[in-house]
C-alpha cells in the first residue's frame, strides 16, 4: 500500500470524524487549488575565511497563497561523482539529518538553519537539499544554508506544497484512490531557478552570471535529460501569478536540436496558441501567449526524433523507447489576478 493510499484513508476516517462534529457542508475537492504560486525565493552568494561558497535562501509566502509550503529543496545532483576538494562538512557543526543519497552523486554540500527556520533538513535520497519549513500563508523562512567549495551556477528549485493544510474542509468521500479528477501534489508544486552549488563545467563564466535556462517541469518517472528538449528563458518558473488586466504571457522556448517538429503541441488550444509557435530543431523564439483572469494551464510538449549530433556533426539516430520516440511535457500554471481584487503580484522567485 502506497503513501498515497495510507493518506487518503487516514484522510477519510478524520474527515468522517469532522462531518459527525460538523454542522458545515464539506467542499467539492475537485476544486481544491493549494495555491503557492506566490512565493518569493532569494538568494545571497558570498565567501567565507576558508574561501567556501555559502549560499543562504529566504522563502517567503505572502497572505495571496491559498496552501501551506511543506518543503523547500534545491537540486545538487552531478552526472557523475565529484571531487571533495578536501571540503569536510563536519568542519560546518549543524543540525542536518544524514545524507539519504545511494550514489552520492551530487556536489559536497554542509546544510543549516537557523533554529526555528525549519524543522528538518539534509540531503535526499534524489540527491537534492531540502528543508522542512511548514510555512502558512503571510509566513516566511530565513537564512537557509548550503555551503560548498563548488562556485555558483544554475539550479532547479522546488516548493512542495502540504495536502494537510486545510484538509478538514474537503469531502473524499466517495473517490478512488489516484482519481483523475482531484488535484494532487505535483499540481500545486512550484519549479523554478535559482542560483546554487554547480558541477563542475557548469559554474556561472568569470565574466558573470549568464542568461539562465530553464527546463520546465520534470515529471516522476521522466529522464532528466529528455527533460531539456524544450527549455526556457522565461519564465524560469512553471507557476506563478500575473498582475490583474494582464493578458498574455511572455514566453522565450528554446528548441533543442533533436526534436520532432511535427510532435509540437501546445493545450488547450481553444486560443489558437499553437499557431503562435513557429518550432525548428535548434532554434528560438518569443512568443505572446493570450491569458485569461483566473487561471491558466499552458501545456507544451514534443517528442525526440534524433540524438544529439556528435562533435563531427553526423546526424543522429532515432531515438525509440518502448513508447515510441522520447516526450518531453511542460506545464505552465499561470494565475491572472481577478480585476475585482487586489493584485498578489508576480511572485516571481529572485536571483541575488
Amino acid at each position: 500500500m502506497n503513501i498515497k493510499l495510507l493518506w487518503m484513508l487516514g484522510l477519510f476516517f478524520w474527515l468522517g470524524c469532522a462531518w459527525a462534529e460538523s454542522d458545515g457542508e464539506l467542499r467539492d475537492p475537485r476544486f481544491r487549488d493549494e495555491g503557492i504560486a506566490a512565493t518569493l525565493v532569494t538568494v545571497d552568494v558570498s565567501l567565507n575565511q576558508h574561501g567556501h561558497y555559502v549560499y543562504t535562501y529566504d522563502v517567503v509566502s505572502p497572505e495571496s497563497n491559498t496552501g501551506r509550503i511543506l518543503q523547500f529543496s534545491v537540486d545538487i545532483s552531478c552526472a557523475e561523482k565529484v571531487d571533495h576538494r578536501g571540503f569536510s562538512e563536519e568542519a560546518y557543526p549543524s543540525k542536518a539529518d544524514r545524507s539519504f543519497s545511494e550514489d552520492e552523486r551530487h556536489v559536497p554540500v554542509a546544510v543549516n538553519a537557523p533554529w526555528g527556520q525549519a524543522a528538518a533538513y539534509g540531503i535526499g535520497l534524489l540527491n537534492n537539499v531540502g528543508w522542512l519549513v511548514a510555512l502558512n500563508p503571510g509566513e516566511q523562512s530565513t537564512g537557509l544554508t548550503l555551503i560548498s567549495p563548488y562556485p555558483p551556477g544554475d539550479r532547479e528549485y522546488k516548493l512542495i506544497p502540504s495536502v494537510r493544510f486545510g484538509e478538514e474542509q474537503w469531502d473524499y468521500s466517495g473517490y478512488m484512490e489516484d482519481d483523475p479528477e482531484l488535484p494532487w501534489i505535483p499540481d500545486w508544486t512550484v519549479t523554478g531557478m535559482t542560483t546554487a552549488p554547480a558541477c563542475p563545467g557548469e559554474e556561472y563564466p568569470e565574466e558573470g552570471e549568464p542568461s539562465p535556462r530553464f527546463d520546465g517541469t520534470l515529471f516522476p518517472g521522466q529522464d532528466k535529460e529528455l527533460n531539456g528538449l524544450l527549455s526556457y528563458s522565461e519564465p524560469l518558473r512553471d507557476q506563478f501569478h500575473l498582475e490583474a488586466g494582464s493578458r498574455e504571457l511572455v514566453m522565450t522556448i528554446h528548441y533543442r536540436e533533436d526534436i520532432d517538429p511535427k510532435t509540437f503541441r501546445v493545450t488547450p488550444n481553444h486560443l489558437k496558441q499553437g499557431k503562435l509557435f513557429n518550432p525548428k530543431p535548434g532554434s528560438s523564439e518569443t512568443v505572446r501567449i493570450p491569458v485569461e483572469s483566473g487561471m491558466n494551464r499552458i501545456q507544451l510538449q514534443a517528442k525526440s526524433r534524433f540524438t544529439p549530433p556528435d562533435e563531427g556533426y553526423v546526424p543522429g539516430r532515432v531515438v525509440l523507447g518502448p513508447w515510441g520516440p522520447e516526450l518531453d511535457i511542460d506545464v505552465f500554471v499561470v494565475r491572472v489576478a481577478d480585476d475585482r481584487e487586489p493584485s498578489p503580484g508576480r511572485g516571481k522567485g529572485d536571483k541575488q
